[in-house]
């Protein structure tokens, strides 16, 4: 598959998978900056010349690491950066959605805060997207660990603050 600026990816595809109206390919290969292989997603109707290339498939101890529905969720949408476990803070009438993006799986926890929210604990990709989904439930979520995220939001909002500053 071509890179930007006409370099070639070499990737061994793991499954197919569907987001918002746009195929992936999972696969194993460079991603992003880095040049060392890891798990990662191609947008399929952006491929160029693809190849069959007889050689063994890569990545076949990182693929059995990962659990594909928690992983899709992480990444799509919202995510795309360094993964943190994070803990957040929602109301209980936010429950459903945060199933519906964190989902249930064995590395996601959720326990009562009190009689108004829970926390959800779970892994997460730390991206300015990431932000703004949490920035969309105003102050039904917040977000309460780890620090250092926590320090990233702060100044995520700061940005955002200072372009309405006279």
């Amino acid at each position: 598959m071509e890179r930007r600026k006409g370099a070639t990816y070499k990737v061994s595809p793991y499954k197919l998978l569907i987001n918002d109206g746009n195929y992936y390919l999972l696969g194993y290969g460079p991603a992003g900056n880095r040049n060392a292989p890891q798990i990662a997603t191609y947008r399929i109707d952006r491929m160029k010349e693809v190849k069959l290339l007889n050689e063994p498939r890569e990545g076949a101890e990182e693929f059995a690491k990962i659990e594909v529905e928690s992983y899709t969720r992480r990444v799509f949408s919202m995510f795309g950066g360094e993964q943190k476990r994070v803990s957040i803070r929602f109301r209980n009438d936010l429950l459903d959605t945060a199933i519906e993006r964190f989902g249930t799986g064995k590395d996601v926890f959720y326990r009562p805060d009190d009689k108004k929210n829970f926390v959800v604990t779970a892994d997460v990709e730390i991206s300015d997207q990431f932000f703004a989904w949490v920035c969309g439930f105003g102050n039904r979520a917040k977000i309460l660990a780890t620090t250092d995220v926590v320090k990233s939001m702060a100044k995520f909002l700061d940005n955002i603050c200072s372009l309405y500053k006279e």
